[in-house]
């Protein structure tokens, strides 16, 4: 391009190469315009295809919300591995009574195989839990693990769920050798016994394989354990 305009400057002069260069631009500026003026209705239907669609082209950020639907989706088209994976189970850290004197471990102390217990949310936002939960008396506190006792509520509790993973209401459940109950967003009272928001209560061999729930779906505030092992004042309190 620069030999062609040195051509053009000697044989016209500096006027007419600056003729040139203008008309050169203005040439350049009209393709962009063009280019910028293409809407919709200017092409064909079904003038572009899949094959003419670069890949990866197309991200969620450039589709309309709401504008896939099940009808626009092919029947079979969709596989398990199109689908978003499924939530890991967590590992909750489990309770030690609040001061050591009730120890809680995986159910695999007892019968190998069952699991540590944990909990997720499936793709319907169903909170699952799974595994086996044993307790055992610690050397801590009062060195007897037993939630009936006087401010002692905390002996009975596994774990605690973090919010967005609390029953709607509190669930009552029957497990070996007594109660088992996973205490919704305003908690509950059981027999004198305080068990807050989302902690995952027992009197005895917890089973929580099966158990699954409908969340709160809103944050809650859990209460705060004391060093003691007592826990805070509740709402109903």
């Amino acid at each position: 391009m620069v030999t062609t305009l040195k051509r053009i400057h000697a044989a016209t002069g500096t006027v007419a190469l600056g003729v040139a260069l203008l008309a050169l631009l203005a040439s350049a500026a009209g393709a962009g315009y063009a280019a910028s003026q293409i809407g919709t209705n200017d092409i064909a239907d079904n003038a572009v295809t899949a094959d003419k669609i670069k890949k990866n082209a197309v991200t969620s950020k450039k589709i309309k919300k709401n504008a896939i639907t099940s009808k626009t989706i092919k029947d079979g088209s969709l596989q398990v591995a199109d689908l978003a994976p499924q939530q890991a189970q967590t590992k909750p850290t489990l309770s030690n009574g609040g001061e050591g004197d009730c120890i809680w471990q995986s159910g695999e102390v007892v019968v190998p195989g069952v699991g540590l217990p944990t909990y997720r949310k499936d793709r319907d936002d169903r909170v699952i839990l799974t595994g086996v939960a044993v307790v055992s008396d610690g050397a801590g506190g009062d060195a007897d693990c037993n939630p009936s006792a006087p401010g002692q509520a905390s002996d009975g509790i596994l774990f605690t769920l973090p919010p967005g993973y609390i029953p709607a209401k509190t669930l009552y459940m029957g497990t070996i050798g007594g109660l088992l109950l996973i205490g919704g967003p305003q908690g509950t009272m059981v027999s004198g016994m305080v068990v807050p928001p989302g902690a995952v209560f027992s009197s005895g061999l917890a089973l929580l394989d099966g158990i699954e729930f409908d969340a709160a779906g809103s944050g809650v505030t859990i209460a705060r354990m004391k060093p003691s092992g007592q826990l805070g004042k509740l709402p109903f309190q």
